[in-house]
């Protein structure tokens, strides 16, 4: 590894390099000098100065080593210290330390000198400046005197008088912002109207069109002899001690077994665990309920569930 093209490397993108042992290095600026004489003036000048002192370990120059060579910055510290070592030991003995495009290190009575290479020029920071671009640069402004000139500036009279008017109201924009805040209001009803009504419908199990089309018997079964539904599920059904009576009602028929099961299940995912299927022969299939109420209840029972699962047909009551 080459650390001596790095001190070059290093020093011009920093302005300075710490040698440990050695001393530093280190960019300086001269001003400019005018020459009373030619009366001319030299522009600043850059320049590499050597110090014996100072030349500590510095993890800035171990780093840059490290990226560049992709090692660890131990290592490149390692190198860094080697290569000083080195190059004291070359300086005792009278050698010349080179650092590639920069200049040597020589030895000099006993210390040491940096010698700057001649074909070494250094320029300093370029400094950055903003300019118009070329459409503001072709924009032609109007002089203000111009503006000035065509300015009719009037001085008021001695007998003018002069009259302030009272601020007046836009009722227009009044208006409108009435108008918009009336639409909003309007919305925000309607759209609680319809949430509402959502939440309702949501509420009750739709009734599919199939049960509407099969039209239920208005017989009570399976007893055929019976004339009217509400009756003889009041009359012959059994009654317990308390007077309460067990019986079934149909909610909806179907002529087949799949579509009474398919509304049952339906139901029941409704939340109704308690409704099944009741086959009266192979043409009748119907969805039943049970219910145990008074016997004088029964007809306001058959019409509260009419309302909710068949508002449209006819609720039997099978025993």
């Amino acid at each position: 590894m080459d650390i001596a093209n790095y001190v070059g490397l290093f020093l011009l993108k920093n302005e300075y390099c710490f040698l440990p042992g050695i001393g530093s290095l280190i960019v300086q600026k001269r001003p400019a000098v005018y020459n009373k004489e030619t009366k001319e003036m030299s522009a600043p000048a850059y320049d590499i100065v050597y110090r014996q002192e100072g030349g500590s370990i510095d993890d800035s120059f171990a780093n840059f080593i490290a990226n560049n060579e992709r090692i660890s910055i131990a290592h490149a510290a390692n190198h860094l210290k080697d290569f000083c070592a080195a190059a004291k030991a070359d300086l005792k003995e009278g050698k010349s330390v080179i650092i590639p495009g920069i200049g040597s290190l020589q030895p000099n009575n006993g210390s040491i000198q940096f010698v700057k290479d001649p074909s070494l020029h250094i320029e300093g920071k370029a400094i950055p400046y903003f300019r118009n671009s070329d459409a503001v640069t072709a924009k032609k402004e109007e002089a203000l005197s111009n503006i000035i000139e065509r300015t009719n500036i009037r001085e008021p009279k001695a007998n003018e008088q002069i009259e302030y008017k009272a601020p007046s109201v836009n009722w227009g924009k009044i208006g409108a912002l009435a108008g918009i805040l009336i639409i909003l209001i309007a919305g925000g009803i309607y759209l609680f109207m319809t949430l509402n009504k959502n939440k309702t419908e949501d509420a009750v199990p739709p009734v599919d069109t199939v049960q509407q089309e099969v039209a239920p018997p208005t017989v009570v079964i399976p007893d055929s002899t019976a004339s009217s539904v509400d009756t003889v599920a009041v009359t012959n059904a059994p009654a317990s001690a308390d007077g309460m009576i067990q019986y079934k009602v149909a909610l909806n028929s179907y002529p087949t077994r799949q579509g009474a099961e398919g509304r049952a299940n339906k139901l029941k995912s409704y939340g109704h665990a308690e409704v099944e299927v009741f086959a009266k022969d192979s043409g009748s299939y119907f969805v039943v309920i049970p219910v145990t109420s008074l016997a004088s209840d029964t007809t306001k029972i058959v019409d509260s569930l009419k309302r909710l699962y068949n508002p449209k047909g006819t609720l039997p009551i099978i025993r």
